[in-house]
């Protein structure tokens, strides 16, 4: 198995529909990947976020995290403050 964080800085203002966005958007495309195994969203409700995402193999997660570079440019680019900081490996 293999697991990825990604995190994210907002305007704590924009925790909630990032949440939406995240939910509705990203969350059924990488579950929809072959080797998909378990994702998550955390907001801190402070002006922080985190997904979290276990794979079967490193190629998985290596398609989510291109899934998950596009989805942020194209439907979060103007609410999401930095690139993300990534943390991943195996479990």
């Amino acid at each position: 198995m293999y697991g990825i964080i990604r995190s994210y800085k907002y305007d704590k203002a924009d925790g909630a529909e990032i949440a939406r966005i995240v939910r509705e958007g990203f969350a059924p495309m990488v579950e929809a990947q072959e080797g998909f195994m378990e994702y998550h969203w955390i907001d801190s409700g402070d002006g922080e976020g985190a997904s979290m995402a276990i794979f079967t193999t490193k190629e998985v997660a290596d398609e989510s995290t291109f899934l998950a570079g596009g989805f942020v440019h194209d439907k979060l680019k103007d609410l999401v403050k930095t690139a993300p900081h990534v943390i991943e490996g195996e479990l």
